[in-house]
């Protein structure tokens, strides 16, 4: 098709019927989370009676059945844990078929340990099942491999709508290859359309019509705070509404729902005021302000039983200062000082890699890479300057610099910034990295970080700390992960 003398970016072909529904909502991570995490605890339990069964050479009567069911029901609960740590719930993990039947015998071996220092160590229960646990390590294995290499495709959709992208630009782009290139979605998109085409095009909204017809299209994706998609908003009213042929999805839903991030081309201020204004959660706070305290006094305590340690290895190396303190900026963009152990050869500058000379020493890396250099702000918690999840706080020259290059960079101050956050346990920095060094990887953190503001709660937080435990775990080559 030719629009306005210029060709519309046609995309590869597809057979495939029209979906009943869109996954209502498009909850599309969430109810892919959902599915497999039930999928994963039915192997469990059927795993365990079919353990028990293999065991006694008969069907588990009640009294069995009630002596392992209560045990087993907590345990299930730490191995999900184990498998999301393990990376076995994270994107495309389903699809990595060459790997998936090592990374879950290597999380299926934890699973079983933890049971086993489970009955070691909490002795309420009456059992002390050695072999239910090896034969259960067996029979387990073996079923969440059928679940997630066969069934789990038969019961996911897969009928898949045929979808129109109206967007531009590298976040457009990116959205379109996720999708393109992976089953997982419902839908696949066959048409992509800029937003110089709509404007360029004489009749752009019969023309457009004329495309959905032809294309069997059932989905439109789009900004709809766009000047060139709003007008088209009319001629596409009848066909969404009272038709009911299309249905109509915001870009920015869609590629939040998918990347976990906000993506940053659709900021405007009416967005802003309309996703991240909201009146204060006083509950919500008080909750996790309170968890805040609780944490960082366990935190605290540990941390100085380590501290003569990391200060004799310090003595050793150079003899200079333990720590460091620095002037970053905290909520409302206001300046708060924080202290940090020191790391490298002369202060922590507030210099991307590559500005200065300043070295990272050797005990600095081993500090890094466990995060020990960051327990000193546990007090810049309890004076509640921090928390210990939200989006991380800047040196104060870094944090004007970026305020300065980056539009809306401030919103991210709008909550109390954090020492770990959504963030630092998503995005990917450079190798030998573990924060961003230019403004381009700044851009996408605050992409990240206002997926955090708009989206957070206690169960978010939760999620972030376990990853953050992960991301710790796999800097020291302790990787769950089999690659």
């Amino acid at each position: 098709m030719v629009c306005g003398g210029r060709p519309c970016y046609r995309l590869p072909h597809i057979q495939c019927s029209i979906a009943d529904t869109f996954m209502r909502g498009l909850g599309i991570r969430g109810r892919e989370l959902a599915l497999l995490a039930a999928g994963d605890i039915t192997a469990f339990f059927l795993a365990l009676w079919l353990t028990l069964l293999v065991r006694y050479g008969a069907f588990p009567d009640e009294k069995l059945w009630a002596l392992h069911l209560p045990p087993f029901a907590l345990l299930s609960v730490a191995w999900v844990c184990v498998f999301f740590l393990t990376g076995l719930y994270d994107n495309h993990t389903m699809f990595l078929r060459r790997r998936l039947a090592a990374l879950i015998a290597v999380a299926q071996v934890i699973n079983v340990a933890v049971a086993a220092a489970f009955f070691f160590f909490v002795p309420i229960f009456n059992i002390a099942p050695k072999t239910n646990l090896v034969i259960y390590l067996f029979i387990s294995s073996f079923l969440i491999l059928l679940w997630r290499l066969v069934l789990f495709n038969h019961v996911a959709p897969r009928r898949k709508e045929h979808a129109l992208l109206i967007a531009e630009g590298e976040e457009a782009e990116a959205l379109v290859r996720e999708v393109n290139e992976n089953p997982r979605y419902p839908f696949r998109f066959v048409r992509f359309v800029d937003y110089q085409l709509l404007a360029t095009t004489p009749d752009a909204d019969k023309k457009a019509q004329a495309l959905i017809s032809r294309e069997r299209i059932t989905l439109i994706i789009a900004d709809v705070r766009n000047e060139h998609v709003r007008a088209m908003l009319p001629a596409l009213f009848s066909a969404v509404f009272l038709e009911a042929k299309l249905s109509f999805v915001d870009f920015a839903t869609v590629y939040e729902e998918i990347f976990d991030r906000i993506p940053l081309s659709c900021l405007r201020y009416d967005w802003l005021l309309e996703h991240l204004a909201a009146p204060r959660r006083l509950g919500f706070d008080l909750v996790k302000r309170s968890i805040d305290v609780a944490l960082a006094l366990v935190l605290g305590a540990g941390f100085v039983a380590l501290l003569p340690l990391v200060a004799l290895a310090v003595r050793l190396e150079d003899g200079g200062p333990l720590f460091i303190s620095q002037r970053r900026v905290g909520r409302y963009n206001t300046r708060m000082t924080v202290y940090k152990l020191r790391t490298m050869r002369e202060s922590d500058a507030g210099a991307w890699a590559g500005e200065a000379r300043n070295e990272v020493t050797r005990v600095g890396k081993f500090l890094r890479a466990s995060g020990i250099d960051e327990l000193p702000q546990i007090w810049n918690v309890l004076k509640g300057e921090l928390s210990l999840v939200g989006p991380r706080s800047d040196i104060e020259d870094l944090g004007v610099r970026l305020m300065q290059e980056i539009p809306y960079y401030l919103v991210r101050y709008r909550i109390t910034p954090g020492i770990t956050g959504w963030a630092q346990t998503h995005q990917h920095y450079a190798p030998g990295n573990i924060s961003p060094q230019s403004v381009e990887e700044s851009r996408v953190r605050l992409a990240y970080d206002l997926y955090y503001v708009k989206n957070r709660s206690l169960l978010l937080d939760v999620l972030i700390m376990l990853r953050t435990l992960k991301t710790l775990l796999e800097r020291f080559g302790i990787t769950l992960r089999i690659r």
